[in-house]
């Protein structure tokens, strides 16, 4: 790896970010099972990472997610949508988010806590959602590193659930049954992602908020809109790595 005085080069080879894979140069990533001492082409920082390019670039997870947080920040004050499903697609589409990446992780709570905020819900303790709290959500997801579905037995857009609830139900260490509540929206979507597939931030995101939706909806009787049908993708092309038919959102291809 190129050490800090040899950024400038690297960061003149190309213009234009990569959505898919290297941001860098858009080459397919290796995914290593040892960590090694990486510097980020984009801020210079030394961080021990073991996902890599094989051309030698590295893009560290703030960097990845940085102008992708920046958005879903205004998205929390600005969009009115009141679907979490419009919500995510809003954010898929933004040339801000890369297909994979994680920043998926801080867009479950987002699209769930800005759907309960423009739809005039409150907490379970009776206080108004507000642009902070949606804000706070988004600071929580942000703290889930890239790679987590793979590394840490647990999908960090499924974790994202559970941060909704938490939010919701002001969920702390020491409250246990608010707790509880949390953990089991979790559990929820990390079911759903048993799926045996390789990793796609899409589809992990949309069992993110088809969870929490759901747990809001049977546990609390809060409609938050429909919940994301079965082969409702529209980001299948673009994922060189997609399951097509072995996913449920896949499209039809035989019908219409």
């Amino acid at each position: 790896m190129r050490a800090k005085e040899q950024l400038e080069p690297i960061l003149s080879e190309s213009s234009e970010k990569h959505d898919y894979a290297c941001m860098v140069c858009g080459t397919v990533l290796t995914y290593g099972e040892r960590e090694q001492k990486l510097v980020c082409n984009y801020c210079g920082k030394e961080t021990s990472s073991q996902i890599s390019c094989p051309e030698g670039h590295f893009v560290c997870d703030d960097c990845h997610s940085s102008e992708a947080l920046v958005f879903l920040d205004r998205m929390a004050e600005s969009e009115k949508s009141t679907e979490p499903r419009e919500i995510v697609e809003i954010a898929f589409r933004h040339p801000s988010f890369s297909f994979h990446g994680p920043e998926h992780h801080s867009l479950v709570p987002a699209a769930i806590m800005i759907a309960m905020k423009n739809r005039g819900l409150k907490k379970s303790d009776g206080e108004p959602v507000t642009v902070d709290i949606v804000r706070h959500g988004i600071r929580r997801g942000s703290k889930i590193p890239g790679g987590y579905c793979g590394y840490a037995g647990t999908c960090g857009a499924c974790v994202g659930a559970g941060i909704a609830i938490a939010l919701y139900l002001g969920s702390t260490p020491k409250r246990g049954p608010q707790r509880k509540e949390a953990h089991a929206a979790t559990i929820a979507a990390l079911t759903k992602s048993e799926d045996g597939l390789v990793r796609c931030c899409k589809r992990a995101t949309l069992y993110g908020i088809s969870a929490a939706m759901e747990v809001l909806r049977d546990d609390r009787g809060m409609d938050l809109g429909e919940i994301p049908q079965l082969g409702s993708c529209g980001s299948w092309e673009k994922n060189r790595d997609c399951a097509k038919e072995d996913c449920i959102f896949y499209p039809d291809q035989t019908s219409g």
